[in-house]
């Protein structure tokens, strides 16, 4: 099957460029500091520029924005699926509230930019990334406004909605605001500002896999094997439930690319993002960052795991 040799071809590219990043910052060779400075250039710089040289590429039609909307619609209930295991979960261990809420938010808020760009541009081009952004979006929609109200509450504080919401607004929803602009009126890049911006955006895989390598490299995973809770969110998350996706997104009539795309972005590790946040909130930081290197790690086995068993 040449599709399961493309993932793990990837797979392996992404998980040897995550282990030289993690060698930098475990060796002190790069800082902490300049591991976070690389995430700015990322998230400020090269992924906007990936998303718009990426998506101008496509010819905007009647059926890629019906399947826009699906998979907008899809991403919204999957992930509050996703959230509602982390609360049945949470419980089952009888976790306390700190630990409840950031496992919770762990279970339904992927890696869907630094993790799943890469992997979906890779398998599926310039449409899948288009489908995996729209995705990204959901995703991002659910964690500025019911995540952080989660958080605040946790914190015994109140969350501002109104000024989370403006986190939506970001250079990478900009970018995709940008890229569906030019698909509309038909803009391209030419000549050399083409080939410049290509490169520079072409660059976010090995800088996204370089920044999360660096960032396992700081969790202190000795006690990580007695985490039974975190590997069974590796278990539902990322196994179960994008098994049991697949099998449901069999029986609607929507696109195949639609379908791969909302399956693996279901599958993906914990959000790097959630340990920040767990800082600000006071949530449990400590379990946050072994959960990111768990399902991070784990997904070397399970995206190609699934992916196989959603080509069946």
């Amino acid at each position: 099957m040449e599709g399961f040799s493309n993932i793990i071809n990837s797979i392996i590219t992404l998980g040897l460029a995550m282990f030289v990043g993690f060698l930098c910052v475990k060796t002190g060779y790069i800082t902490e500091e300049q591991k976070n400075a690389l995430s700015k250039i990322i998230v400020k710089v090269t992924l906007p520029i990936l998303v718009v040289t990426s998506l101008t590429k496509l010819e905007l039609n009647h059926e890629k924005i019906v399947n826009c909307l699906y998979v907008l619609l899809l991403a919204l209930a999957v992930i509050g699926i996703m959230y509602a295991a982390g609360i049945i979960t949470a419980k089952l261990f009888k976790m306390d509230r700190q630990r409840s809420v950031i496992h919770s938010c762990m279970s339904c808020f992927g890696n869907v930019v630094f993790m799943a760009y890469p992997l979906i541009q890779a398998l599926y081009g310039e449409e899948g990334l288009l489908y995996a952004a729209i995705f990204a979006f959901a995703n991002d929609l659910y964690l500025w406004t019911w995540g952080i109200y989660k958080l605040a509450s946790n914190d015994g504080g109140e969350a501002s909605i109104g000024k989370n919401l403006r986190n939506l607004i970001n250079p990478a929803t900009i970018g995709f605001a940008v890229s569906f602009f030019m698909m509309i009126t038909g803009l391209k890049f030419t000549g050399v500002v083409k080939e410049v911006l290509t490169g520079i955006g072409g660059t976010t895989t090995y800088l996204s896999m370089l920044f999360i390598g660096g960032t396992l490299a700081l969790v202190d995973f000795r006690h990580i094997y007695r985490r039974v809770s975190l590997f069974v969110l590796v278990i539902i998350k990322m196994v179960i439930l994008p098994i049991l996706l697949t099998v449901a997104l069999k029986f609607i009539n929507i696109s195949d690319i639609v379908k791969y795309v909302v399956i693996l972005q279901a599958a993906i590790p914990s959000s790097t993002v959630l340990t920040i946040l767990a800082t600000e909130y006071k949530a449990d930081v400590i379990y946050s960052a072994e959960g990111v290197f768990i399902t991070t790690v784990a997904s070397l086995a399970t995206l190609p795991a699934v992916y196989y068993i959603m080509m069946l």
